[in-house]
């Protein structure tokens, strides 16, 4: 009995240590992907909103990204999803180039929201997307599509006081100058909207990256003055119902031919003001040598 003790205390000691290690992996395993406790909010929900719902669902089908239903079993591992969040055009193994080859290589990098929101917002994602609802679609009527009409030239103004659409932007059907070119600065495509239904994913595409934009500068002016639901509605009609058409967007060369019209129009002022000034000078100056 005595030589078999020293056996029996190391079996013990290993079935110990075996207990303290499973029990701490699915600790970490639980606290990883487990949902959040009836009637709390999980922690990645309002970052996801805001972040990365423009571009996807979970659950909900393709926006402009891909859906990340499953995501967890789709991905090599997480710390592959971590430094693809930080930085997705620098990650290019043969996975990511499957990705990207299928949505493009246009995903913003996430490492301004730091380590702590990113694991909140893969935890997130590989519990399912828990409390994220999908709103149901619907039909534009032609209610909406005047109404964006009007929220996107200035015509009605939004809700919140956020800049008309015009100032930045430019679609087809717009008349005279057409509308403004700020947006080139992030590319010349996205100076005109007439794709951008098209561009988006269709209407649960446009609809998520109207609500919460992701280009730098719409970004900071919506930022506290969001669209409302329904102008969201509008103006994803009336882009919808543009992207139908095929007439080209208002030509740039307007500038041009008002400028020199203008220009022509300034020379004929001056010189008919110049005309009558040099005429009074000179009755005065025969007048006094009488």
């Amino acid at each position: 009995m005595n030589r078999m003790l020293p056996h029996l205390l190391l079996l013990f000691a290993v079935a110990s240590l075996a207990c303290v290690f499973l029990a701490f992996e699915g600790r970490e395993a639980s606290a990883q992907t487990a949902e959040p406790p009836a009637g709390t909010k999980a922690a990645g929900l309002d970052p996801f909103k805001t972040s990365c719902a423009p571009c996807h669902t979970i659950g909900g089908g393709k926006l402009v990204g891909p859906d990340l239903a499953g995501l967890k079993d789709r991905v090599p591992s997480r710390e592959w999803l971590m430094a693809f969040l930080k930085n997705p055009a620098g990650t290019n193994d043969d996975y990511a180039k499957k990705v990207k080859a299928e949505f493009g290589d246009t995903m913003p990098a996430q490492a301004a929201l730091g380590d702590n929101v990113l694991n909140d917002i893969i935890d997130f994602m590989f519990a399912g997307g828990p409390g994220l609802t999908v709103k149901k679609l619907r039909g534009a009527t032609p209610e909406d599509i005047d109404l964006g009409r009007r929220l996107f030239t200035g015509e009605a103004r939004l809700a919140n006081g956020g800049p008309s659409c015009i100032s930045c932007h430019s679609i087809t059907g717009l008349t005279g100058l057409g509308g403004g070119t700020l947006a080139a600065t992030v590319g010349a495509k996205y100076t005109d909207l007439s794709n951008a239904f098209n561009r988006n994913g269709g209407e649960a595409g446009l609809r998520a990256s109207l609500a919460s934009p992701q280009f730098l500068v719409m970004k900071q002016v919506f930022a506290d003055k969001p669209m409302t639901e329904e102008e969201v509605i509008a103006l994803t009609a009336y882009l919808g119902d543009v992207s139908k058409t095929t007439a080209p967007p208002p030509g740039r060369d307007y500038f041009i031919i008002y400028g020199i019209v203008g220009a022509i129009a300034l020379l004929i002022a001056l010189d008919l003001i110049w005309i009558r000034r040099f005429r009074n000078v000179r009755k005065t100056l025969v007048g006094g040598s009488k």
